[in-house]
């Protein structure tokens, strides 16, 4: 019959009935007995009359307990050889399937009972020795409790002055089964200083000891875990602390009934449509769950991942594209999963929404479970780059540990960190813009180190060289002023004109020049003067949305916003200025303009380019006028004066682009003063990224505040070097990102996609320690040096590669690198100090586990498909079953597995052994009991253990 296995129910293993020779009404009838038991929820109690099996009586009470869902086991209580004050009263107590004719009369003439009966001698006054007896008992298959703590004749009777008599209590303890107590409180001296003494953990119970039925009341309830019968008793022998309960009720009960949309109690799976023989599968399927540890196991195939997959689909869980069963190439594909439906129903009553085997799980829906499918932990532990998502896991299992008081009123982890980030964020988007206009600047003084510019440069030179020396071999032939010898006093005044008009023409040049100047520096300063405008009322605005913001906090806090921030803006005084600027500007073009009929106009009303031009005529109008060789001189004059100033022009000064003064200053520029002045702004861009470093790791440290209550449990658990810690590293991207910016077709570092991806992480990447700021700093130097010098061991080279020839787009590349845009605070789950991404897949898996079922307080049911598959058996053993053991009394567990020290080590309530059977239109059945059961011990040897004489094979061989 399928069942959910082991669950709690009350037991009494010590009770008498008028068989007993101190059972004062001998008018209790058996029927009287099974009906108060009954009454008082009592799923098992044992006979135990003193020195006696009355086997008429018991055979009766077991017929009747049967038809009431009761079990009846037959017991004895005997009375030892006193070794104190009070003779020890001790129980032996058998299967409800024994042949209980031959066990009482093997006790009866086996043992001092007999006296009773050969010597007329009454029940108590009969002492049978303890050792003895107890061996007896244990020879005919049954168990022994002795009364122990506060209890009438208990064991504690024997003195503890004498060394003899303490070995005595020792040896007694090591040959009982259970510690039956006077009162509740007596388990905190044996669990605190007699166990540990002894080595033994002992189970301890609190009986009725009753001697009326009418009267039937117990000190406490004991509950005890496992199959109603003998099996389940002595199966709970084997997990004293997890099995026996005193108490008004087991934990595990009452939070079910505290939480019963939490804890599944079936599934149930059925056929859509008209039957089809060739494909039976899902026929009417109704599978029980246990409240606490399931695990369903089977051979190869035989369907352990559809239940696991089904059940996580009607819950809508995640990871449903990790299913094993329930795949598009696998069981969906095949045109069957439509042809059935399933639904979940919770302790409470409520059923999930009916669904087919082909739906998918609806994102939108709250889940129910939490299910790890088996190929979703290959992922994780095989594949860094579902780390990432694995991150978002621990943000949600930390926030857990958050006190409300602490959440702020944020529903997530994410929502929490944003709001504690918010102004570190703002200084680092401040920083960044920084970051921008520097790298601009880096990058043009960047492209002034290019060898193609310094070429240019250096071609210049001798293009600007070849003209001066055409130039100067082109000047014009002196000519001899002809007026020495004869100068009359009409061509002297004419001379002086000309040479006034032409003074006056090279002044008013040379104000034009200024006044131009004077026009583009004033342009220059109107357009800061707009930007610095535009920047002030960036940040009013900035700070009058702040203000906004914070009205009601001002509120709630009772201050003033106006005296904590104000912000004056006079910008009217820059406008007075911007006017002003534009309005000499405005003036100083009028000089510039040629007036209409200039010629015409008084000398004090033109304009400096009208009286330039009226110079010019008036200079060439005396030089028509004269004649001969005085004109061929004034023209010569002329050319000279032309020839001058073209002279001045190629050669120029630092100040004039392109002249030959000014190449020979950048070409000196680029050999001595260019790579110092970029190294200062790689510096000032290094010490600029230090600071958003700085800002990055403010926000890491709100990651330490939050993971406080965490790192508590942590460190109080058992587990030995399980940390989470708040960590930078470079996103899993991070590389891919950087080598897109990266040229890898030229000669360089980073040349080849393989070999350059394999450079860059092991001689940059993995070496860089991202918590550490000066490790983070060099690296950022590394990079640049690395895109400058090719550092291949076996080609490298000494000469500087210009970085734009090695790179694609430098201001993405900087902005991203320099901005650390790579670079954010996580969570790192780490074992002995190794973060996830280094440890072994078999590492991660246990670790992952622990996780899951040490810190996640999530109390929905957690479904686990397989997770032995990555660990090794003493990982199993050692790490995972003592986890599994405290998560189950926490959360549902229902787990799939093939591992004997999962499902028995770990002490699963309910064992589901699950087939398919593909010889038979792959009908799908399934057998379901406790660990205790027959059946279900026999599917555990064929399935987990590779059949009995195998595991009998491998148990001979070890040498324990």
């Amino acid at each position: 019959m399928n069942n959910k296995g082991s669950e709690w129910n009350r037991w009494d293993l010590h009770f008498h009935t008028p068989s007993s020779y101190d059972y004062k009404d001998k008018t209790v009838t058996n029927i009287e007995i099974i009906e108060e038991l009954k009454k008082q929820s009592i799923k098992v109690f044992a006979v135990t009359d003193h020195h006696v099996i009355d086997l008429e009586r018991y055979k009766e009470l077991r017929e009747l307990g049967k038809k009431k869902g009761v079990t009846v086991l037959p017991g004895i209580e005997f009375l030892s050889d006193s070794k104190g004050k009070d003779p020890i009263h001790f129980i032996g107590i058998f299967s409800e399937k024994a042949d209980i004719d031959h066990i009482w009369g093997s006790l009866k003439y086996k043992t001092d009972i007999n006296k009773v009966y050969s010597e007329n001698k009454k029940p108590n006054e009969v002492y049978c020795n303890l050792k003895d007896t107890i061996n007896l008992v244990k020879e005919l298959g049954g168990i022994v409790t002795i009364h122990a703590g506060a209890k009438h004749a208990s064991v504690e009777g024997i003195t503890n002055s004498l060394p003899h008599a303490m070995a005595q209590k020792v040896d007694i303890a090591h040959i009982v089964d259970i510690y039956e107590l006077g009162k509740e409180s007596d388990q905190e001296g044996y669990k605190k200083n007699v166990f540990p003494h002894i080595k033994k953990y002992i189970p301890m119970i609190i009986c009725s000891d009753n001697h009326s039925i009418k009267h039937y009341k117990t000190k406490q309830n004991l509950w005890i875990k496992g199959e109603p019968s003998f099996e389940g008793l002595k199966h709970a022998l084997t997990e004293p602390e997890g099995r026996f309960h005193i108490g008004a009720e087991p934990e595990a009960l009452r939070r079910v009934r505290q939480n019963k949309t939490k804890y599944i109690k079936s599934l149930r799976v059925k056929r859509k449509g008209k039957f089809e023989q060739q494909n039976e599968w899902f026929e009417n399927i109704e599978v029980p769950l246990n409240n606490e540890l399931v695990s369903i196991i089977g051979n190869k195939g035989s369907g352990k991942s559809a239940l696991s997959d089904i059940i996580a689909l009607c819950c809508d869980a995640e990871h449903s594209s990790d299913h094993m069963f329930l795949h598009k190439n696998k069981f969906k594909k095949r045109g069957l999963a439509d042809r059935f439906t399933a639904e979940v129903e919770f302790e409470s009553g409520t059923t999930t929404e009916a669904k087919t085997l082909l739906d998918s799980v609806d994102e939108n829906q709250q889940r129910l479970v939490r299910y790890l499918p088996q190929s979703y932990f290959e992922k994780v532990c095989n594949e860094i780059g579902k780390v990432d998502a694995f991150r978002s896991e621990i943000e949600k299992v930390v926030f857990q540990y958050v006190p409300i008081e602490q959440k702020l009123g944020c529903t997530s982890f994410k929502s929490l960190i944003d709001l504690k980030k918010v102004a570190s964020e703002k200084e680092i988007h401040h920083l960044n813009e920084q970051l921008a206009q520097i790298n601009e600047e880096i990058i043009a003084l960047e492209d002034q180190t290019s060898p193609n510019h310094k070429t240019s440069l250096l071609n210049s030179k001798i293009v600007k060289k070849q003209e001066l020396d055409v130039h100067l071999a082109n000047k014009p032939n002196p000519i001899s002023d002809p007026s020495i010898q004869e100068e009359t006093p009409e061509i002297l005044q004419k001379k002086n004109q000309l040479s006034e008009y032409r003074k006056a023409q090279t002044e008013i040049e040379t104000e034009l020049t200024k006044i131009r100047l004077g026009i583009s520096e004033r342009s220059k300063s109107v357009l800061q003067c707009t930007n610095l405008i535009q920047e002030i009322e960036s940040i009013a605005s900035d700070i009058s949305l702040v203000k906004e913001r914070s009205q009601k906090l001002s509120a709630d806090c009772n201050f003033v916003l106006d005296k904590v921030v104000s912000f004056k803006f006079n910008k009217q005084i820059i406008l007075d200025t911007v006017d002003k600027l534009k309005k000499d500007n405005i003036a100083s073009q009028k000089q510039l303009e040629l007036q209409e009929n200039w010629e015409e106009k008084p000398s004090d009303e033109l304009s400096l380019a009208s009286k330039l031009q009226f110079y010019i005529s008036k200079a060439n109008q005396i030089s028509s006028e004269l004649s001969g060789e005085q004109k061929e001189y004034q023209n010569y004059l002329t050319e000279l004066q032309e020839w001058e100033q073209q002279e001045a022009a190629i050669k120029g000064d630092i100040e004039t682009p392109g002249s030959l003064t000014f190449i020979d200053k950048e070409i000196e520029y680029l050999e001595k003063e260019l790579f110092v002045k970029l190294e200062e702004s790689r510096e000032k861009r290094i010490d600029l990224s230090l600071k958003i470093f700085t800002k990055k790791s403010e926000i890491k440290s709100f990651y330490d505040e939050v993971k406080t209550d965490i790192t508590y449990k942590l460190e109080s658990s058992q587990v030995s070097g399980l940390n989470i810690a708040s960590s930078f590293s470079c996103s899993n991207s991070f590389v891919t990102s950087l080598l897109t910016h990266i040229k890898q077709n030229v000669t360089s570092s980073f040349r080849g996609t393989v070999e350059g991806a394999n450079l860059l992480v092991e001689e940059l990447v993995s070496p860089t320690n991202w918590n550490d700021a000066h490790s983070v700093g060099e690296f950022l130097k590394n990079i640049i040096e690395y895109l400058e010098f090719d550092k291949r061991s076996d080609k490298g080279s000494k000469e500087r590669t210009f970085i734009g020839d090695t790179t694609k787009n430098r201001e993405e590349l900087y902005n991203y690198l320099f901005g650390l845009k790579f670079l954010d605070p996580h969570y790192a789950l780490q074992q002995q100090g190794k973060d996830l991404e280094q440890l072994s897949p078999g590492e991660k898996g246990a670790l992952l586990l622990v996780f899951y079922l040490l810190l996640d307080k999530e109390d929905i049911p957690l479904i686990i498909d397989q997770p032995e598959d990555n660990l090794d058996n003493n990982s199993v053993a050692q790490v995972l079953v003592p986890y599994i053991k405290e998560a189950k009394k926490y959360r549902q567990i229902i787990m799939v597995t093939h591992n004997p020290n999962l499902a028995i080590v770990a002490d699963s309530e309910q064992i589901i052994r699950v087939k398919i059977d593909k010889e038979n239109n792959n009908k799908f059945s399934f057998d379901s009991g406790g660990i205790e059961q027959e059946n279900i011990n026999n599917h555990i040897v064929q399935v987990l253990e590779g059949t009995a004489p195998a595991f009998t094979s491998r148990r001979d061989k070890y040498k324990i």
